[in-house]
């Protein structure tokens, strides 16, 4: 599993490994909508957007943001993405998935927002390393 969790006094706290930064960032959307979400995830609808920021940790703060801010405003669950992370900390995404419907679709674990606490973002070899804590 290219993701694990580690305990946190009410949050949840994620530790994510990759090949690569868009790895990484899909990586951790993954971990975010499996904690928080169950059920079959059609690929029916799509999301697009665009952020920038001014270093790896914001551009990921961002992103977090960004899926858990149309979870909670459109009900959008991301299954499919394709990202691409630009050299000027900017992220352009194309999602497909699904909208939440109670019907097939059950909230396991609220995944509030992104914070800043203990947020790492490194490359060490070839490889891509991120610990994010999520308030739950």
């Amino acid at each position: 599993m290219p993701y694990k969790y580690f305990d946190h006094t009410a949050d949840l706290g994620i530790e994510i490994e990759a090949k690569s930064l868009q790895e990484l960032f899909i990586t951790t959307a993954k971990a975010i909508f499996e904690t928080q979400i169950s059920g079959r995830i059609l690929q029916k609808h799509y999301l697009s957007f665009e952020i920038s920021a001014s270093s790896l940790e914001e551009l990921l703060i961002e992103w977090c943001r960004e899926l858990l801010y149309n979870f909670s405003v459109n009900g959008f669950i991301p299954g499919k993405y394709d990202i691409s992370i630009k050299k000027d900390l900017s992220l352009v995404a194309r999602l497909k998935g699904d909208k939440f419907d109670k019907r097939k679709h059950r909230i396991k674990l609220e995944v509030k927002n992104a914070t800043y606490h203990n947020l790492s973002v490194r490359k060490i070899n070839n490889k891509y390393y991120a610990t994010i804590i999520f308030d739950v």
